[in-house]
């Protein structure tokens, strides 16, 4: 080969080894316009074609293998940059209680402790369908907490550590029936984290039954006879406007080791949510939820969390020395047995999307976990301070403490480039009628015996990035609750007012 055309056929080996998919095509091209010029013999022209094979063989796409076992796989994730500004201040304790640090007891601004914060929150996920009807995927997080992934830009440039958020593995029994066993995300229908957190992804087992679906594959399969007598299958019935799910979870709230004896630390805290999630779609396309359920749990000791505002057992020497217990709790997850009933109504105004929602739980135990958890008795003296019976204690529980309900109306959805959406609702929260590590952690900081109100909007800047502002306002339920666990220990209630504002940018890929 003369050196003119070694060159030539040097630049056409190096177009040839840098062209994949579609620019193959246009160096495949290219070798053949040099034969035709005599530049390159056919024979080199063959070998340039084996090198681009070899190469494309070799490229990006086809690095990446596969097991057999997966049919389908998704990547994606999400960033959240925030910007957050919290004004809390807190309920005086001892007397006087419920008031402003100003001494004002009709005062229900926020004037104590003041924060802002810069943060941001990283969701790596992957999806993945198997053979044979199993399905799982996995989740990576900023955060150690189970109720927030938001890791505050702070301690000099330091790095952040990223953890497993979600874990499992399902399976489609059915097309009716499905169970899926692990770390996996809420799959109880509630709204905005009255009950339960959008951040928390509870551990254990969950199944479900689509009954809409059973009843569906039923008529589906019956069949009928033609005139001469052959079988034929029967048209199928008109969709039905009802949907109904029933969705069963046993989970595990915190592991203890056995001990000789039957107590809170030597028991394992389970929780168990049973819920019937029901819609109906009327005519004009507007469509009713209603989702009515049972939270309870079996009782045990609770530590190590790494909630925002965690509540679990601990033990107070100085109350131990005292002689009087009123900060001390033994099995955070007992006298928890909660009746929900949350649900929504979706419909348009104007063609803009509207949903009315609401949320409700009623702690029938609501009493018991006011005075025996978190220890809101008073204790009735002799008049020199002193206790003469340890159980003659006057009880501090009042009927609100035992449940909480939420209402709230959005227009608008955020799906698409443009998308807008507004919203505003109101809640009260007694101190006994949710369970304190499962609640919204934005919202007054996850504390209990609260009310007040959230407003949000939120903008579409393009498909995938979008923008919004919350402000949230809470204030104490009853002024009178100090001590105990509501006050102390735990401090579960401690503030008068709690002001919180969040401005967002999210990005999905």
């Amino acid at each position: 080969m003369t050196k003119s055309k070694y060159f030539t056929f040097a630049a056409a080996l190096a177009l040839a080894a840098g062209a994949t998919n579609g620019r193959a095509q246009n160096a495949d091209a290219l070798v053949d316009a040099l034969v035709k010029k005599g530049v390159l013999s056919s024979k080199e022209a063959q070998e340039i074609r084996t090198d681009m094979q070899k190469d494309a063989g070799a490229s990006s796409a086809e690095k990446i293998k596969l097991s057999n076992s997966i049919t389908e796989l998704k990547l994606y994730g999400d960033l959240r940059l925030r910007y957050e500004y919290e004004n809390k201040d807190a309920q005086l304790d001892p007397f006087p209680v419920g008031v402003s640090q100003d001494g004002n007891d009709k005062d229900r601004s926020a004037s104590g402790t003041q924060r802002s914060r810069y943060r941001f929150r990283l969701r790596l996920n992957a999806d993945f369908k198997l053979a044979d009807n199993f399905f799982g995927g996995v989740e990576l997080q900023t955060n150690a907490a189970s109720d927030s992934g938001n890791q505050t830009f702070q301690d000099g440039f330091d790095d952040y550590p990223i953890f497993i958020s979600k874990a499992f593995i399902g399976y489609n029994v059915t097309d009716w029936m499905t169970v899926i066993g692990g770390k996996m995300a809420n799959p109880f229908y509630h709204n905005d984290g009255l009950v339960w957190d959008p951040d928390v992804n509870p551990t254990g087992v969950t199944e479900a039954i689509s009954f809409h679906k059973l009843f569906a594959a039923s008529s589906a399969e019956s069949v009928g006879l033609s005139k001469d007598g052959k079988s034929m299958p029967v048209s199928k019935p008109a969709a039905s406007p009802w949907e109904a799910t029933l969705v069963a979870g046993q989970f595990l709230f915190d592991d203890n080791a056995e001990g000789a004896f039957d107590n809170d630390s030597a028991t394992d805290a389970f929780l168990f949510e049973t819920q019937l999630i029901a819609s109906y779609k009327f005519a004009g396309g507007s469509k009713l939820t209603i989702a009515p359920g049972w939270l309870t749990y079996i009782n045990g000791s609770v530590g190590g969390l790494q909630n925002n505002n965690a509540f679990q057992d601990r033990d107070d020497p100085a109350d131990d020395a005292s002689g009087v217990k009123f900060a001390d709790v033994s099995g955070a997850t007992r006298n928890l047995n909660l009746l929900l009933l949350p649900g929504d109504y979706t419909f348009k105004v104007a063609g803009l999307k509207t949903r009315f929602y609401w949320d409700f739980s009623y702690n029938i135990e609501g009493r018991k976990r006011t005075e025996d958890i978190y220890n809101l008795v008073a204790a009735r003296t002799n008049g020199a301070g002193v206790v003469d019976d340890p159980d003659d204690f006057d009880t501090r529980h009042s009927h609100q403490d035992n449940y909480a309900y939420l209402v709230g109306v959005q227009f608008g959805e955020n799906k698409k480039k443009g998308d807008w959406s507004i919203l505003a609702n109101w809640r009260q929260t007694g101190i006994g009628a949710v369970d304190p590590n499962l609640n919204d952690s934005d919202y007054a900081g996850a504390e209990l015996n609260t009310r007040g109100f959230k407003l949000g909007a939120a903008y579409n800047f393009t498909d995938f990035a979008v923008g919004a502002i919350t402000y949230m306002h809470a204030w104490n339920l009853r002024d009178d609750l100090a001590g105990g666990e509501a006050t102390g220990g735990n401090a579960i209630a401690d503030s008068n007012a709690i002001q919180v504002l969040q401005v967002d940018l999210s990005v999905k890929f």
